[in-house]
């Protein structure tokens, strides 16, 4: 198994006020312990990061470099020797840590974290993502999640705007950009969501797909409502084509990595009249 095969389900609740806008950032396949991650850019990620007066942030996994599914195997091999097994915990919490004191603004702006493909697994049965995702006080997601982000308005109101994400970490294949979004547009089918995305296989993008048309109920009126969802592809800051460097995709003669990250933005309003207590979220999403 790639990954940990872990769903989750999740709901984060966003306090909100009229005319605020959020900026949803997910970002991931940050390798920051690799010879090829970029620097540059995720010193731009980070700095940009801290300035949004309303940032969210999602985790989508393989933040370090680590393991990947054969080198567990083989760590988890018994003839390898404690030592040696405690050497590399340590060597792994150092590094955990360090990117958990980089991440630390976004404690409390976190939605959660999901687990990649390249992780450590500890004796005790953590992973590098779950201490992660701990050291930053927030949920670990697994590989893939559905989320529900709910927008409550003031004090004591039941009634809320959400926007439901659907999330994994995500699976590799397509080589042209249409091509490398459509195992995106294929979650669709699995579940309902407002903004389905992927990491994993280093692309970068935003879409819209077509709007669908949805079954409502109100007072006991029935009646046709339309709903639009997004599908993105989260970005990277691991770099392939660096001279003098090998790398797995110059190996395979992959495109590069669309090093970045991508954003949503998300306005929760009310709606006067016979919906008044309905809010609705605008959604809005850029490369």
């Amino acid at each position: 198994m790639r990954t940990d095969g872990m769903f989750v389900l999740h709901q984060a609740v966003v306090p909100f006020n009229v005319g605020q806008v959020f900026n949803l950032r997910p970002f991931g396949d940050v390798h920051r312990d690799s010879s090829g991650f970029c620097e540059e850019k995720w010193a731009e990620f980070l700095e940009s990061s801290r300035k949004l007066k309303n940032g969210l942030f999602l985790g989508m996994g393989d933040y370090l470099d680590c393991f990947s599914t054969s080198e567990r195997t083989i760590l988890g091999n018994d003839g390898i020797h404690d030592s040696t097994m405690e050497n590399f915990e340590k060597e792994a919490m150092r590094k955990i840590g360090y990117m958990a004191k980089e991440l630390g603004f976004m404690k409390g702006k976190l939605i959660g974290m999901l687990g990649g493909n390249h992780f450590i697994r500890f004796r005790n049965g953590d992973t590098s993502d779950t201490r992660l995702a701990r050291l930053l006080g927030c949920n670990y997601l697994g590989s893939c999640a559905a989320i529900r982000l709910m927008f409550k308005h003031g004090h004591g109101h039941n009634a809320s705007a959400s926007v439901d994400i659907f999330a994994h970490h995500g699976k590799g294949g397509g080589t042209t950009d249409t091509g490398r979004l459509a195992a995106v547009e294929k979650m669709s089918k699995i579940c309902e969501a407002d903004i389905f995305l992927m990491g994993d296989n280093h692309a970068r993008g935003v879409i819209p797909l077509g709007d669908k048309l949805r079954i409502d109920i109100n007072k006991q009126e029935i009646f046709i409502k339309s709903r639009r969802a997004f599908i993105g592809r989260t970005g990277s800051f691991l770099r392939a084509y660096v001279s003098g460097k090998r790398s797995y995709v110059v190996d395979g003669c992959m495109p590069p990595a669309s090093l970045g990250w991508i954003e949503f933005t998300l306005e929760p309003r009310r709606i006067k009249g016979e919906e008044k207590d309905r809010k609705p979220v605008i959604i809005g999403g850029v490369k």
